[in-house]
């Protein structure tokens, strides 16, 4: 007997368009979580989400001069505002999507979701414990955490 071996594609077109849809936001969730803050700032070396820090960082590599300085703080400090604001409006995005989905699921698949989202959480967690970030801070030294 030959066993035919279908490709993930063909596999994911197999299950049904709400959860071909959840797989897909689960993906933007992640990537969204993983790479927003890297893009955001360049980089994540401690001093992205501290503009006096980061000013200091460019002083040092670029050699800005006080005047420099004096123009290029309130840059930052504006781009580090908006940037917080975005954060928030993300977050309530991304809470708002998951009620929403939640509420379309089986109690059956309801249980599955709140599985899925601690192991995510867990992960994030773990993640977070890897690259030197604590269990207690979130990404703005708050302690918050992403839902």
């Amino acid at each position: 007997m030959t066993q035919s071996v279908q490709s993930p594609i063909h596999r994911l077109s197999s299950i049904g368009p709400t959860l071909r849809w959840l797989s897909t936001l689960l993906l933007i969730c992640a990537l969204s979580l993983f790479g927003a803050s890297a893009w955001a700032d360049g980089d994540d070396h401690g001093y992205g989400h501290d503009p006096k820090a980061q000013l200091e960082h460019l002083t040092k590599k670029l050699d800005l001069t006080k005047e420099q300085q004096d123009k290029i703080l309130p840059i930052i400090e504006d781009k580090h505002q908006k940037m917080e604001a975005l954060h928030s409006q993300m977050k309530e995005i991304r809470q708002q999507a998951m009620g929403k989905i939640e509420a379309e699921l089986t109690p059956e698949q309801q249980k599955k979701w709140k599985e899925i989202q601690e192991e995510r959480q867990e992960k994030m967690k773990e993640y977070k414990e890897k690259h030197g970030k604590g269990e207690t801070k979130g990404k703005h030294g708050k302690g918050e955490h992403h839902e």
